[in-house]
């Protein structure tokens, strides 16, 4: 452009900000986990620790496996409907998805043994715990910013990034005075603000856990079980932010005395494409212990999960202009692209439960139904998540700042499902309601998340099919710079970044189909 000529360049960089991507929503992101197994655990709000007798509890309770009398076999198809409502500067969006995956398939083997040890149980599995399926988009006009505010901010306080200030610097967006040793766009320095903002996100993937588990009953009184668990992630983020409608800046032109031309962009459209697949494995141990003939009192405790994590991450920046440079170009679309290898260390996960088991009881001339009520309790302290790398010998990054971050953003948590089953032979009606507490410390209700579920259930003697429907909504703040997300400490100085509020709901459909032989 025209400030080629008119401003000398004095230095191309600052300095380059890590050639890292991830941060203390990463961390967040792969140690959660909102179990979606079985159609009767998903019902039941996933709240069959003290229970048994599920393959949820493959992930859960381990002593679950225990508590089967036979072999079993079974398959679970999952229906999936993501919904996003967002609330940007007064202007409402909506947008959405559907998709498809197995949340479970497993197989278990009950051996007899007869005396004080009745049987030894062993299995293997597949679960779902996490989705990431989500589409969002938000747009409105912004009277007050720019993300050139966030670009200029960081590359006069060093944080220049190769990610995003480089690809500014490169487009022509921002230039460096000499005599005031500091960065400025046309943009910032004018304040001509007013334009529209407008951000789409799309995500992909999800994550699940291979378990081999082995119980034993003790007597039909103790059930103990363990669990080593390998786990598998996949995780794409898609995001493009575009700015339009800018507000008219002129300026001197350089090659003719007396003449004016136009600086502003008529475009900025900035693109994130992240691909992650990750690995790792972990153990559990618990039991089940039955004092009584209706109650079943359980718990247990997961090692922390260890992964491995491999990310692609690829970023553009389109700009057009509504005057062509002196060798007739108008738009520029700078990019780079970054491979990293680094690893995480998840919280370590403690849960109890408590089963009421009730069978069919005469009251007068009537008789109950059996029913079965159930109640979990979870606890999960995110602020003791790690992140790290190994790669020592071309770049390593200690991950220092990010971990302090997830030690000061994070909190402990305690989470609550529950459940019930009323049984009339061969069928079953189930319900169940789950809440999973913010992992945030400032944020209270936000990004807490709530489970509404429901199913039926139908059994012959060697099959059954059970179904269920949940609905799970949460609320979430969308940054549009992500400067809180990557700098939450000091997102943009004395600035404000604009923010979006949304609504985003999921909806899950099951069918798991059972043999029993």
């Amino acid at each position: 452009m025209y400030k080629k000529i008119y401003f000398a360049i004095g230095i191309f960089f600052i300095g380059i900000a890590s050639l890292q991507s991830q941060n203390h929503i990463d961390a967040l992101r792969y140690s959660q986990q909102f179990y979606s197994s079985t159609a009767k655990a998903e019902a039941m709000g996933n709240s069959l620790s003290a229970v048994g007798a599920d393959f949820s509890s493959f992930m859960i309770n381990p002593a679950g496996i225990a508590v089967y009398k036979g072999k079993q076999f079974t398959f679970t198809p999952n229906f999936i409907i993501s919904k996003t409502d967002g609330s940007f500067s007064g202007t409402e969006t909506y947008d959405g998805r559907i998709g498809f995956n197995f949340s479970n398939f497993a197989y278990v083997n009950s051996k007899e043994t007869g005396g004080i040890l009745k049987s030894v149980n062993w299995g293997f599995s597949y679960n779902s715990y996490n989705d990431f399926r989500e589409q969002t988009y938000v747009s409105a006009k912004n009277q007050s910013g720019s993300l050139l505010d966030f670009i200029v901010y960081n590359s006069n306080n060093d944080r220049y990034s190769t990610f995003r200030e480089d690809l500014a610097w490169r487009a022509w967006l921002i230039d460096y005075d000499n005599v005031a040793q500091e960065y400025w766009s046309f943009v910032t320095d004018d304040a001509r603000y007013g334009l529209t903002q407008s951000k789409e996100i799309r995500t992909n993937g999800g994550a699940g856990e291979y378990s081999f588990s082995l119980g034993a009953n003790i007597n039909d009184m103790l059930y103990v079980g363990g669990t080593f668990g390998l786990t598998s992630v996949n995780y794409k983020y898609e995001s493009s932010y575009t700015e339009t409608n800018f507000p008219l800046i002129y300026v001197d032109n350089p090659l003719i005395i007396g003449d004016s031309i136009l600086a502003n962009p008529n475009k900025i459209n900035f693109k994130e494409n992240l691909t992650t697949e990750g690995s790792g494995f972990n153990a559990k141990i618990g039991f089940i212990f039955q004092p009584l003939k209706f109650l079943r009192i359980g718990g247990a405790v997961h090692t922390p999960t260890s992964y491995v994590f491999n990310e692609d991450y690829q970023v553009s920046m389109y700009v057009d202009y509504p005057v062509a440079d002196e060798a007739g170009y108008s738009n520029y679309e700078p990019d780079t692209a970054n491979y990293f290898e680094w690893r995480l260390k998840t919280p370590m996960r403690a849960n109890i439960g408590l089963a009421l088991i009730l069978d069919s009881y005469q009251i007068g001339k009537f008789y109950t139904v059996p029913m079965t009520f159930s109640i979990d309790y979870e606890y999960v302290d995110y602020s003791s998540a790690r992140m790290r790398t190994d790669n020592y010998d071309d770049f390593y990054y200690d991950f220092s700042d990010e971990n302090t971050d997830i030690n000061t953003l994070f909190k402990e948590t305690h989470n609550i499902r529950a459940g019930a089953e009323i049984n009339f032979g061969s069928i079953k009606l189930r319900g169940g309601y789950a809440i999973y507490s913010s992992p945030y410390n400032a944020d209270g209700e936000i990004y807490a998340k709530s489970v509404y579920s429901g199913g039926i259930g139908f059994a012959s003697e060697h099959s059954f099919v059970d179904f269920s429907y949940s609905y799970s909504p949460v609320n979430k703040t969308l940054y549009l710079y992500n400067a809180n997300d990557i700098y939450p400490n000091n997102p943009i100085g004395g600035l404000l970044e604009p923010q979006a509020d949304l609504s985003i709901s999921k909806q899950f459909v099951k069918l798991t189909f059972g043999v029993k032989f």
